[in-house]
């Protein structure tokens, strides 16, 4: 009785800790039919969305969809060719969507898919999520990362160490969607009783190291293992959605008669996995993802030739007579390496003949052609001018690699180096200057550690203040909810202490006074705010308001605090009733808190930020990214833009070198604001005029913008429900009222810098945005980086 395929599985996605959307997809098939499981095996898929979201979440299910549906309808008994042929198919599919309809442009997904049939396991990858395998205690990477620093390390450029904290660490090199056509790895595994498969997001690779992920995959089941590690990533800060699917080889199946052994075919030999092909593509660049803060571009490798068939890799295994004389132990063997040794030589002669030629004289003249089309529009087109540049490196560099001539190569580098270099640096300096785009670091950011001195306490949110004679104060919340004085060695200091030993929730500042939101730690439901002025080394409480106790008995919880001018806004929220918010606003009359303005307003989803501008106006962020402004006359009304807001680049023109991708533009947003990455407002004057920045975790920047001038409305009104569109801004919820007409002054970008932003504060003396940041996930070391604000400001990278 032959052996059958056994296998465990589970499965788990969740959306992280910073996140406002999970644009992770999973799925996996298992077919009930013995038939179709000894044919075509079973099927597992994980997929990364990007694109924002409705865009990238869109890939991501099309991707899941379709690859398990092509697959199993695919008529080939080759499951390489099966699955080589689903993928290729999800790729034509969503690259169709995304021509379709404009806000979706640049939409993509990563696919890690792996098949298990019989004692064999296929995995295929495009992107950075990821196949492990778990083998007697040991893990190893199957999958290889189409990433810019991944390929560094393989070209022996980068460490893993410098790799993991890299500016360009979030760039990808593939994706399925973004071009006309994709270059998919194949590898192949024999499997093992015991054997487990971990497919995952980079949301869990990135942050779980290999050793706990075998860890905990060795020591708990497939059930339990997912949530697991799922928890694990979480608790390294949870920056990303996070994917894992678990597959535990209870029985590894016989081979089906006729079956054939994995064929070293590319790749690096001293690995044990080996690639079987690759599929061409086109290479003609990837357009910004936005889910994680990574950045595409153009594929870094040329086109590898058409894939071989298994059945064009292995020639037929002879049949072996039953009553044949008995062979020597060394016979089959010996017997089986010459077919291989034979397979590969006429592997290698097939390839050699008909392998893609390039003209690399007419590759040079073609690019030679875009780099002069993109430098003659650079000035009023330079989003076009990046793509034709992206274009003309993919054939720059595949004419590189069909071994040209040593006069041939030398034009080819002269018009890399030379006038190509130089365009790109011109188009990204343009780009920049359109959309007022001003990449950090310049000259003037200042970043300084905050040191926890004595307390043990680590940073959560940040305020200033100054007294009446002008003195600056700093003033630090602790993880341990204790409110600290920062003195001039950025070390907190000066703990102040509140009556009872209460516990500080939350604090702001209007410039001149701080609030506190505290709670006594032996009464439920019960909460203070304090309203506090610098006196000398500590605080001198000027008001001390308890919040209506009703409040608490009816489920109410603070959940956000802001002020600006005379008000103060604490906005509570019941778990009973989510779709609505209860926003009190306390007037300040001289150093006195007066009785709060109590309203009930409707929210359609959950809110992740307040900020206030003088004279009653609340700006309200929201889960899908919408953005609101509430004057406590109307309900809520929607923001827009003059213009369109266009994605940063992710790289600065002096950073860029040859040998990176051409950066590709985003999506423009839509008049309706929207910023499915915020996560973070704040405000403050610069001059007399009030700003509102906001914190975009998903592309790592600020955007600054004002109260427009008056002037019309956008003629089109939002959808009675949320929408979110591509390139991070767009969309809008629906109001009642009309919307509110802002201004874009400028964004400040930096892929490092603002990769993990906790609290922002402006200054009330100067036209400055300082920046609570954390070096990375799970790290202690917070940073105060200050940013100049003030138009007109020239910035030197």
């Amino acid at each position: 009785m032959s052996k059958q395929l056994r296998l465990d599985v589970a499965q788990l996605t969740d959306v992280g800790r910073k996140r406002p959307h999970n644009e992770d997809n999973m799925a996996y098939v298992i077919p009930k039919d013995p038939q179709v499981m000894a044919r075509k095996g079973a099927l597992f898929i994980v997929a990364d969305g990007m694109g924002g979201h409705a865009a990238g979440e869109v890939a991501s299910e099309i991707a899941v969809d379709t690859v398990s549906n092509v697959y199993y309808q695919d008529d080939s008994e080759d499951i390489a060719v099966s699955l080589l042929h689903a993928i290729k198919r999800t790729n034509a599919l969503i690259h169709q969507r995304a021509a379709e309809n404009m806000l979706r442009s640049g939409m993509g997904t990563t696919c890690v898919a792996a098949v298990l049939r019989g004692n064999m396991v296929l995995i295929a990858n495009v992107g950075d999520s990821r196949a492990y395998l778990v083998r007697r205690g040991q893990v190893r990477q199957v999958s290889q990362d189409h990433s810019w620093v991944e390929e560094q390390v393989r070209a022996g450029l980068l460490t893993r160490d410098q790799a993991h904290s890299h500016a360009q660490r979030n760039v990808i090199t593939r994706s399925l969607g973004t071009q006309t056509d994709v270059e998919v790895d194949i590898f192949s595994e024999q499997l093992e009783d015991g054997d487990t498969l971990l497919l995952c997001s980079d949301g869990l690779s990135g942050y779980v190291p290999e050793e706990e992920l075998r860890a905990i995959v060795d020591q708990y089941a497939p059930q339990e293992s997912v949530y697991r590690l799922v928890e694990r990533a979480n608790e390294n800060g949870g920056p990303d959605n996070i994917t894992a699917v678990v597959v535990r080889v209870l029985e590894a199946g016989w081979a089906a008669p006729g079956a054939r052994l994995p064929v070293y075919a590319g790749g690096h030999e001293n690995e044990d996995t080996a690639i079987l092909g690759r599929v061409p593509s086109s290479t003609l660049g990837i357009a910004p993802r936005v889910d994680d803060s990574r950045i595409p571009s153009a594929p870094l490798r040329a086109s590898s030739g058409p894939l071989l068939s298994y059945e064009n890799q292995l020639s037929a295994t002879p049949a072996l007579a039953t009553k044949s004389k008995k062979r020597s132990r060394l016979f089959y063997p010996t017997m089986l390496l010459l077919v291989l040794l034979i397979v590969a030589l006429i592997g290698g002669s097939v390839y050699y003949f008909l392998r893609p030629t390039v003209d690399v004289d007419q590759s040079f003249k073609n690019a030679n052609a875009l780099v002069n089309q993109a430098n003659a529009e650079v000035a009023s087109n330079p989003a076009d001018a990046l793509q034709k540049l992206g274009r003309a490196q993919d054939m720059i560099r595949q004419a590189l690699n069909s071994s040209p001539s040593d006069t041939q190569h030398a034009g080819l580098t002269n018009l890399l180096q030379g006038n190509f270099a130089t365009t790109v640096k011109t188009a990204i300096t343009k780009y920049n200057q359109q959309f007022a785009i001003t990449t950090l670091p310049c000259t003037n950011t200042l970043s300084t550690v905050l040191n926890n001195g004595s307390t043990n306490a680590q940073v959560d949110n940040i305020a200033t203040i100054q007294d009446d004679k002008g003195k600056q104060f700093w003033y630090a919340l602790g993880d341990d909810h204790n409110l600290y004085q920062v003195d001039e060695h950025n070390s907190l200091v000066n703990r102040q202490n509140f009556a009872g030993n209460s516990q500080v929730k939350m604090i702001a500042s209007n410039g001149q006074r701080l609030l506190a939101l505290t709670a006594p730690q032996d009464k439920a439901n019960t909460y203070s705010l304090s309203l506090l002025a610098p006196n000398g080394g500590s605080l001198a409480d000027k008001n001390d308001t308890l919040l209506d106790p009703q409040l608490g008995k009816d489920g109410l919880v603070p959940k956000f605090m802001t002020s600006a001018g005379g008000d103060v806004y604490v906005v509570l929220i019941a778990e009973a009733a989510q779709n609505l918010a209860t926003i009190l606003d306390f007037p300040i009359n001289g150093d006195k808190l007066q009785q709060p303005k109590n309203t009930k307003i409707a929210i359609s989803t959950s809110i992740v930020s307040v900020a206030a501008f003088p004279k009653n106006q609340l700006f309200l962020a929201y889960h899908d990214g919408s953005i609101q402004s509430y004057t406590g006359s109307q309900p809520p009304v929607s923001l827009v833009v003059q213009h369109p807001i266009a994605t940063p680049l992710g790289v600065s023109a002096n950073d860029f070198t040859p040998n990176m991708n051409v950066p590709t533009p985003g999506g423009l947003s839509s008049s309706f604001l929207s910023v499915p990455g915020a996560n973070l407002l704040t405000t403050g004057m610069v001059g007399n005029t009030p700003h509102l920045f906001i914190v975009d975790g998903m592309y790592h920047r600020v955007i600054d913008l004002t109260i427009a001038p008056s002037g019309p409305a956008p003629s089109a009104t939002p959808t009675a429900q949320p929408t979110a569109v591509t390139g991070g801004t767009g969309g809008g919820v629906a109001s009642s009222g009309p919307p509110v007409n802002m201004e874009l002054l400028q964004q400040y970008a930096s892929p490092n810098l603002l990769a993990s932003v906790k609290g922002a504060v402006a200054d009330p003396k100067a036209p400055q945005l300082y920046l609570l940041t954390q070096n990375g996930p799970g790290s202690a070391t917070a940073n105060l980086l200050k940013v100049d604000v003030s138009q007109g400001t020239a910035c030197t990278p």
